[in-house]
């Protein structure tokens, strides 16, 4: 073994004295037994070379171009070592973890432990930096954390696999007394941020008869760390040669001089991110345009929004890129089906199971229908407010109630569901038998494949969430994918993170995401660990960099690694690599400079993103003035004002009709007219007449556009609003006074002076209810939970309190609950106008028999009855000058009263000449309201309601998202409208809506 080690200044200087001279040596040696390889810390370093190569005519026969990992691969290929995904570390160290927590320990240490199970990857790489630095876990402070570390290290060992850090070094015993695996190698790029690849690129240096090593000469920003780096390749391998500066530039102090005349630097400020990367794009075109534009690199703290937009851009625009980042991709088998599935096991509850039965899109069930099933289990869960499938399974089957009930619970136990905790091979064998009846063959192999010959030696039972993520990582391993133009590794343009542009000659360079929040992003961040404790542990770096480093023996200021450790890279080591690699960068480049950032940030789009450190210095530097949020406003201007209305899709061919259409939609929605086509109106009148229920009428008055969906699209919102409690107690109020009225007779009445004994009845019909849900859970050995209890009693304290109120009454004879209209019920609002309308009234009070009346009565009371905080109606308390009849105006314009007023018109066709309106909360006094009089003196806001049924033309009103509180969810995705403009169009659409203009302005 032979190895030569090279300190050069420049990229330029590698290329010229040491590079090409390299190559020209292999390429005049023809073809050997042993290969010859050329290991670089990128890929895009590796390009670099192939570029220059091919360029001059050399050849690359002979020559394999190897990554780190793919040297590791070749150290370790015929040995007996197995090391292990690190999906299966992170699954053994969530098993150790919850082992741990499940003994009595501190507080503080369980929890700890638990965040760790939850989360393994942070604790694991802390793991593996002490370890690939050579420590043991008693550089650790917390003795529960030492104790998960070495169990965690036990049960790695069981499972026969061997660490990283462990192969390097094996590698390295294995090299040193091996015949060498290559004639030739060459190292470059690697440097003080690559401590954990030492043993790995020693191991390979030794397994070379002939070795050279490129090595950057230290400067001050990361002095004591890049001093350290080369004292330990010269401790090892001997002083390093140094390679002749090709141009007069000193690496040993920060640049007061950029490499480019400050004119050659742009500053580019976007507003957002999608403008931040136009400017990009723009800036990428005007570079290719200098005639000395050789390499172009684009440069990014990391994968993002940010660079897959720039990549989308470049894509556009027709040019060729080398896409060094890319974007993730989900796997062929990470499809909406496998999501699904796996979010039902983590929560085998309703609405996971719903989009598991959507996203199967076939026939897995024999008796009933998907969408059968899906509304079976809806009414079960409004029923019991428990939405546990196992539960709801079991009251189907037993609830008398619920139609084709049996057939659900039969097609539910058609689906597998894990238990909550197992050992791996009890979890892998109900895994294949779920997947056998999905027919999912390729999960199972691929699942089988990555567990085999090991799976058996997990022995301890670990949680039913920790398998899940091991086995989402496993099958849905995402992949790289760029565009069709960013495969080019030749190109010009080269999209690149700013560690990967190290080492290379660039002509121009575009450093872009210069802000605070995205740069630089560090790589390991200790979140287990309290802020105090953070600084404790960067402390503790500093300490153990001391004792790893010893007096090399070339004497006084030659520092090196003592064998078998490596100095630990914090956040503090971090910062001074990223300050050193900005810089180099800055030196590399010929001919232009570019630098982006954002005004706004885009976690909180109404504050400013502040500029990163190397943004100001770089600035300051070419400008020679600082920058302040002035700066930044007027380099967002001049941004906008010279990228004008270019975008980046100018040069691709694009369906001009298509987008013309859609442009004059955005455009009318905007205009100040009534609604028309694009605004949830139909452009003639239905086909077919439609009836709506009282309570989508209410409805029209908020939320216009959501009930146009539901009546012409037939597409609703998920029922999951948040709002399930008042829902299910608005349910349970209404059951148990029906049930406790009517005998399975609907549209009766009876004799009002029954009101106590109705009250009793609603007493055992609460307490049958509870008891038979309790017996549910009891049979799965689940507790009825205390917030149900809650709930319950809620409800029928609300219940009793209804029931009392009518046990008061003296004048009333009859009284009806839970009274349908027909289907439709036809109202006639004018001599040649209906509307036809669907519902169900709370209660009916009557007395005065009629004949002649289709309801029996002439007399009637309708009492709407709601369970939560809604106020009731007050015609009497007026503001000044206000009078009844407007005030009612004004609520039924707000949405208010609309149900219980079409009550009163529905029961009016019936028959009834009076008739007293009451919406009744528990906290008010049962007494009237308002009368079938103010109802009737409202004709031309009935004849509104009637042209919208006609015509379909609804318009839109309200906010469609909303910061605070709650708002109707709209099914399909919608844009905003100014809600000032919304308010302007509703009035002309539906002027009858609108209350007179020196009203509004109060």
């Amino acid at each position: 073994m032979a190895a030569s080690l090279s300190l050069m200044n420049s990229p330029e200087d590698a290329w010229e004295n040491v590079v090409r001279p390299w190559f020209e040596r292999i390429a005049g040696r023809g073809l050997q037994n042993q290969a010859a390889a050329v290991v670089t810390a990128s890929r895009s370093q590796a390009y670099f070379f192939r570029a220059q190569l091919l360029a001059e005519g050399k050849s690359l026969l002979g020559v394999k171009f190897l990554s780190p990992p793919q040297l590791r691969e070749v150290l370790l290929r015929g040995g007996d070592l197995r090391v292990p995904l690190r999906e299966h570390l992170r699954l053994l160290l969530a098993v150790t973890a919850e082992e741990f927590a499940s003994t009595k320990r501190d507080e503080e240490t369980l929890l700890i432990a638990k965040s760790i199970a939850r989360d393994p990857d942070r604790f694991l790489r802390v793991l593996d930096e002490l370890r690939g630095a050579g420590w043991n876990f008693d550089e650790i402070d917390l003795a529960g954390l030492r104790e998960i570390a070495a169990g965690f290290e036990g049960h790695v060992r069981e499972c026969g696999f061997t660490f990283i850090h462990a192969a390097d070094r094996a590698a390295l015993a294995y090299a040193q007394e091996s015949r060498p695996l290559f004639s030739h190698l060459l190292l470059f790029g690697f440097d003080a941020a690559h401590w954990s690849l030492w043993p790995l690129l020693h191991s390979a240096t030794v397994s070379a008869a002939e070795a050279t090593v490129l090595l950057s000469d230290p400067r001050d920003e990361a002095r004591d760390l890049d001093e350290t780096w080369v004292g330990t390749w010269e401790e090892t391998f001997g002083p390093a040669d140094i390679t002749p500066a090709a141009k007069t530039t000193s690496a040993a102090s920060v640049a007061e001089a950029l490499s480019v005349p400050a004119g050659e630097v742009h500053f580019l400020v976007g507003r957002d991110t999608t403008q931040q990367a136009r400017a990009i794009v723009a800036l990428t075109a005007k570079f290719l345009a200098d005639r000395r534009c050789e390499r172009l690199g684009i440069l990014f703290s990391g994968p993002g929004g940010l660079p897959r937009l720039v990549a989308t851009f470049l894509e556009s625009a027709r040019i060729a890129h080398n896409d060094g980042i890319a974007h993730v991709a989900p796997s062929a088998l990470d499809d909406d089906a496998w999501r699904a599935w796996l979010e039902l096991q983590r929560a085998p509850r309703l609405k996971p199971l719903f989009q598991f039965l959507r996203a199967t899109n076939r026939q897995t069930f024999d008796i009933i229908s998907v969408s059968q099933l899906e509304d079976i289990l809806r009414r079960a869960y409004n029923n019991v407010l428990i939405d546990d499938i196992q539960l709801l399974s079991d009251y189907c089957a037993s609830s008398p109630e619920l139609r084709h009930g049996n057939g659900a619970t039969r097609e539910l136990e058609k689906i597998r569901f894990l238990p909550e905790s197992a050992s791996l091979t009890e979890f892998l064998s109900q895994t294949r038998t779920a997947f056998v009846t999905l027919r999912w063959k390729e999960r199972w192999n691929e699942l089988e494949r990555l567990s085999r010959n090991w799976k058996d030696r997990v022995a301890p039972k670990f949680s039913k969430i920790s398998y899940l993520r091991w086995v989402q990582e496993l099958v849905g391993a995402p992949s790289l994918q760029r565009d069709d133009l960013g495969t080019h590794p030749y190109a010009r343009v080269h999209l690149l993170t700013y560690a990967e542009a190290q080492g290379q000659p660039w002509s121009h360079l575009i450093f872009a995401g210069l802000n605070d929040e995205t740069w630089p992003a560090f790589d390991t961040e200790l979140a287990f660990v309290r802020d105090e404790q953070i600084d404790e542990l960067n402390r503790q770096n500093k300490t153990l960099n001391r004792r790893a480093s010893k007096r090399g023996r070339q004497g006084e200021g030659h520092w090196s690694v003592r064998e078998g450790k490596t100095l630990l890279i914090g956040p503090n080591e971090q910062r001074q690599i990223r300050r050193r690699q900005m810089l180099n960068l800055v030196e590399s480049v010929s001919a232009g400079i570019g630098a982006t950032a954002s005004l706004y940030s885009e976690a909180t789009p109404s504050r400013i993103a502040n500029p990163s450190e190397f943004f100001s210095w770089l600035y300051f530097t070419a400008r020679g003035r600082g920058v302040s949020q002035q700066t930044l406003h007027l380099l967002e201007e001049q941004t906008r004002s010279w990228l004008k209305d270019w975008s980046p899709i100018d040069a691709q061919k694009v369906d001009s009709i298509s987008v013309g259409r859609t442009r004059y939609a955005f455009g009318a929605r905007r205009q100040l007219h009534p609604a028309g086509e694009y605004e949830f109106a139909l452009r003639s009148s239905p086909n077919q007449e439609i009836s709506l229920s009282v309570t989508d009428w209410q409805r029209v008055l908020r939320s216009p556009a959501i009930v146009w969906m539901k009546v012409f699209l037939g597409v609703e919102a998920d029922a999951d609003d948040g709002d399930a409690w008042a829902l299910a107690t608005g349910q349970w109020v209404h059951r148990w006074l029906a049930d406790s009225v009517r005998d399975e007779e609907e549209r009766k009445f009876v004799e009002v002076n029954r009101a106590n004994e109705i009250r009793e009845r609603i007493w055992a019909e609460a307490r049958e209810f509870r008891e038979a849900v309790a017996a549910l859970c009891a049979r799965r050995g689940k507790v009825l939970p205390d917030w149900w209890r809650s709930g319950w009693s809620n409800a029928l304290y609300i219940a009793d309190c209804l029931a009392a109120k009518v046990s008061d009454l003296h004048d009333w004879s009859e009284m009806a609950v839970e009274w349908s209209l027909g289907d439709p019920t036809v109202i006639r609002v004018s001599q040649n106008a209906t509307l036809r309308v669907r519902g169900r009234i709370d209660l009916i009070l009557a007395r005065q028999r009629a004949k002649q009346s289709q309801i029996g009565y002439e007399d009637l009371w309708v009492v709407d009855y709601k369970t939560g905080r809604q106020r009731g109606f007050s015609l009497k308390e007026l503001r000044k000058k206000d009078t009844p009849k407007r005030k009612f105006r004004r609520q039924l314009t707000e949405g208010r009263g609309v149900q219980l007023a079409l009550y009163a018109l529905a029961v009016h066709a019936l028959g009834a000449q009076k008739i007293q309106l009451t919406l009744l909360s528990p906290a008010e006094e049962l007494e009237p309201q308002f009368d079938l009089d103010a109802v009737l003196a409202q004709a031309d806001f009935w004849m509104e309601l009637h042209r919208m049924q006609e015509t379909g033309v609804f318009g839109m009103l309200g906010p469609v998202h909303a910061d605070f509180g709650f708002i109707a969810q709209y099914p399909l995705g919608t844009l905003p409208i100014d809600i000032d403009l919304l308010e302007e169009k509703w009035a002309l659409t539906h002027p009858a809506f609108m209350l007179e203009k020196e009203e509004k302005t109060k």
